[in-house]
């Protein structure tokens, strides 16, 4: 039987280390200090608390990690960098400073463009990816999201109505936890909102998929609307062997609505040889 973790108590789990480029990153761990590592890696203004739910599923055996990506959470909030390539080297180092190196890598929406630059570039460090409500697509200048986030500026409400609804599901998520998130995306400076958008709008990660060599499962909700089913089948065709598990009623937030069918998942694809 897996107790969740309260909230409360997953805020206490936060480390903090410096990399060599002088960055300081947070992140928490936990399961067996000597399994095999799992990196979570979460979404745009999210933190490592986007893996509260989901990660005491996936601990027993392993040893579990989940970071604050660059100008998130805990993490330093430098005033630029914040491309695709500088986010997915902050990991690499961190992997090398922790000792992750090879691990499992499981993305989540930003977290899963990260997780497709790393297979590509340092197949090295890697075991096996699963990226989750994810795509290789180019951000676009139009849009619920796009529209939102040229009118943001600070201090932001963590009760407006664009982070309760950008803060949600499709299914029921834990109150406790929405809470705790929305309160997390509203203390992103606006500019970092900005900024992290901005560099998806000119990168197009497409072209390198093709040099994944990694296992990879692609989950998705089918309803999501940021990233499409026309998105996990392009990843899915570009990618050698890779597959697709949908989850119906379930929407971007996947991790958040259903944790446990989730974390099952990704041990299936896992344990497999």
């Amino acid at each position: 039987m897996v107790e969740p973790i309260s909230q409360e108590h997953f805020s206490t789990l936060k480390r903090t280390v410096v990399l060599p480029n002088a960055l300081r990153l947070a992140y928490i761990e936990m399961g067996d200090p000597n399994g095999v590592p799992i990196l979570l890696l979460h979404g745009f203004t999210d933190s490592a608390r986007s893996w509260s739910l989901a990660a005491p599923y996936l601990a027993p055996g392993f040893r579990v990690v989940a970071a604050d990506l660059r100008g998130h959470g805990n993490s330093d909030q430098p005033e630029g960098c914040y491309t695709i390539p500088e986010l997915a080297n902050d990991v690499r180092l961190l992997m090398v400073a922790l000792d992750l190196a090879p691990c499992h890598l499981v993305g989540h929406s930003l977290g899963g463009r990260l997780v497709q630059a790393l297979a590509e570039r340092w197949p090295h460090l890697v075991r096996k990816i699963v990226l989750m409500s994810t795509s290789a697509a180019l951000r676009e200048r139009q849009g619920w999201l796009w529209e939102n986030i040229q009118m943001l500026s600070d201090p932001i409400d963590p009760e407006s109505a664009f982070i309760r609804e950008w803060c949600s599901g499709a299914g029921l998520i834990d109150v406790d936890f929405l809470a705790h998130a929305r309160r997390e995306s509203a203390a992103l400076p606006s500019r970092i909102w900005h900024s992290i958008y901005y560099e998806q709008l000119a990168y197009d990660p497409s072209p390198l998929l093709q040099d994944i060599s990694a296992a990879t499962l692609i989950l998705r909700g089918e309803k999501d609307t940021i990233a499409t089913e026309e998105h996990q089948v392009q990843m899915k065709d570009a990618i050698a062997g890779a597959e697709i598990i949908s989850l119906p009623e379930h929407g971007h937030n996947i991790h958040w609505e259903a944790p446990e069918k989730v974390a099952h998942l990704i041990l299936t694809f896992l344990d497999r040889p």
